[in-house]
């Protein structure tokens, strides 16, 4: 039972960081294709962008600050790769990034800093199940 729980505990922290640049990833995927078909949404008291997917996650799964230092501990106590940790680092990054942009930004300059992240998450997603596929 306790060597069972360890294996999970293993499995987890080997693959939770990409599932993470994943949702990220598509959170930004979201955001461009939003942008580009001016899918917006007025609610409360302004005007976002439509991102019926990230909602449902949102309802679903939030990472913030203790999120990542659990993934932090985790990655570096059971040894993972350098990607693994890399991603940790991309995810604080993110964190760090979102909370500095809490305010409007012009289209093109979102266009940029959404691509920037969809190539650095896809990057790390796809590095992180080419690595957990051939384990």
């Amino acid at each position: 039972m306790i060597n069972a729980f360890r294996r999970a505990l293993i499995r987890l922290g080997k693959i939770a960081p990409f599932v993470l640049c994943f949702i990220v990833c598509v959170s930004y995927m979201e955001d461009v294709y939003a942008l580009f078909t001016n899918s917006y949404m007025e609610f409360a008291d302004g005007v976002y962008l439509y991102k019926p997917i990230s909602w449902v996650i949102g309802n679903q799964l939030e990472y913030n600050i203790s999120h990542l230092l659990v993934l932090c501990v985790l990655s570096i106590s059971i040894s993972t790769c350098v990607y693994n940790k890399l991603a940790c680092g991309y995810l604080g990054i993110n964190l760090a990034e979102k909370s500095y942009f809490d305010f409007e930004l012009e289209p093109t300059t979102i266009y940029i800093i959404c691509l920037a992240n969809i190539i650095v998450a896809g990057y790390l997603t796809y590095k992180g199940i080419r690595i957990y596929i051939q384990k």
